[in-house]
C-alpha cells in the first residue's frame, strides 16, 4: 500500500489520484507541503541599534509536483488528462492523505510542463496556494444549545420506548486549538424558536465580543430566523436568514463588534440575548489549520 496519497480535484469535478504506483501517473516527488514561509517587515531607527519589528504575515504556499507516466503507456491520454486536471488559471482543491490522515488546501494552477526521455514522460506541476494553511477537509460542528439525537440508525427500539434526543444547553463551550496557527474562522449558526432579541457572542480568553442588535438598533427575531455568522478571513459577514431568504445585516453590529476567530490554546465562547435567549439554537463549524501536512 502507498505511504502517501496525494488527490487533485478541479472546480469541474475532474480528479487525478497521485501515488507511487503508476495510475496512470506516478508521483516522484512534491515539494512545498513541510514548510511554511514569512514575510518580515522590519524597520531602521537613528540611533537604535538593529531593527523594529513591524508585523509578520505567511506567504502564499507554493507546490510542485514531479510526476512520471509508464514507459509502454499512452502518452498522448495521460498527457491530456493533466490538462483537464490542471487547466491554466483555473482553482482545484489538493488533498494529502497519509496514514490515513487527510489535509487539503485550495490551489490555483501556475504552469504544466512536460517533457519527455527516452521512453517516459516527466511532467512538473506548479499550484499556487493563496491561503498558505492546510485543513482538516470536514467541518468540526460543536452544538452550544439545540437538540441532539441519541441514537443511529439502523437502531433497535426498546418494547418501554425511548427519547430521540435531548437539549443541550451550554452557555459557555471550550474550544481547544493545539495547533500553532492563530485566526480560525467559524461559520456561526444562530435559529430562533420563538421572540429574541439582541443576541451576542463573546470569546472570554481574548475579551472581545460580537453584538447583533443594539438598544439604538434592535434587531428582533422570531420563530424560524436565522442568524448565520462567518469569521473567515476576506469572508466576514452577518446574515438575516428568513423563509429562506438570507440578507446580509452587518449594519446592526455594535461600533465595537470585533469577528471572533479561534486561536491557539483555549478559545472559550459564550453566548447571549437581551430577551429569549432560552429560544435560541447555537451551532458552531470549523476546520483546524495546519502550517504543513
Amino acid at each position: 500500500m502507498s505511504a502517501r496519497k496525494i488527490t487533485c480535484t478541479n472546480e469541474d469535478n475532474i480528479q487525478i489520484i497521485l501515488t507511487d504506483q503508476f495510475q496512470p501517473w506516478m508521483l516522484a516527488m512534491c515539494d512545498g507541503i513541510y514548510e511554511i514561509n514569512n514575510n518580515v517587515s522590519t524597520s531602521e531607527n537613528t540611533m537604535t541599534d538593529g531593527n523594529t519589528l513591524q508585523g509578520s504575515t505567511a506567504r502564499m504556499r507554493n507546490i510542485v509536483l514531479t510526476l512520471r507516466d509508464h514507459p509502454l503507456g499512452d502518452h498522448q491520454e495521460n498527457r491530456s488528462l493533466l490538462y483537464r486536471v490542471f487547466k491554466a488559471k483555473k482553482t482545484g482543491r489538493f488533498d494529502y492523505e497519509e496514514q490515513g490522515n487527510i489535509k487539503s488546501i485550495n490551489y490555483t494552477v501556475e504552469s504544466v510542463s512536460i517533457s519527455s526521455e527516452e521512453r517516459s514522460r516527466i511532467a512538473t506541476v506548479s499550484l499556487l496556494c493563496p491561503d498558505p494553511f492546510f485543513t482538516s477537509p470536514q467541518d468540526i460542528t460543536v452544538v452550544m444549545a439545540g437538540w441532539v439525537g441519541d441514537f443511529e440508525w439502523q437502531h433497535e427500539f426498546p418494547a418501554a420506548g425511548e427519547e430521540f434526543g435531548h437539549k443541550v444547553t451550554e452557555k459557555l463551550k471550550t474550544i481547544e486549538n493545539e495547533e500553532p496557527v492563530d485566526g480560525i474562522g467559524m461559520t456561526i449558526t444562530i435559529e430562533a424558536a420563538g421572540p429574541v432579541s439582541n443576541v451576542s457572542l463573546t470569546h472570554v480568553e481574548q475579551g472581545i465580543s460580537m453584538e447583533i442588535g443594539t438598544t439604538e438598533n434592535p434587531l428582533d427575531l422570531i420563530t424560524g430566523d436565522k442568524i448565520i455568522i462567518t469569521t473567515h478571513t476576506n469572508n466576514k459577514h452577518v446574515y438575516l436568514e428568513q423563509d429562506g431568504v438570507r440578507t446580509e445585516i452587518n449594519g446592526y453590529l455594535s461600533e465595537d463588534s470585533e469577528f471572533i476567530q479561534l486561536m491557539t490554546g483555549s478559545n472559550t465562547l459564550g453566548y447571549e440575548a437581551e430577551s429569549g435567549e432560552d429560544y435560541l439554537s447555537v451551532s458552531i463549524s470549523y476546520r483546524y489549520r495546519f502550517v504543513g501536512v
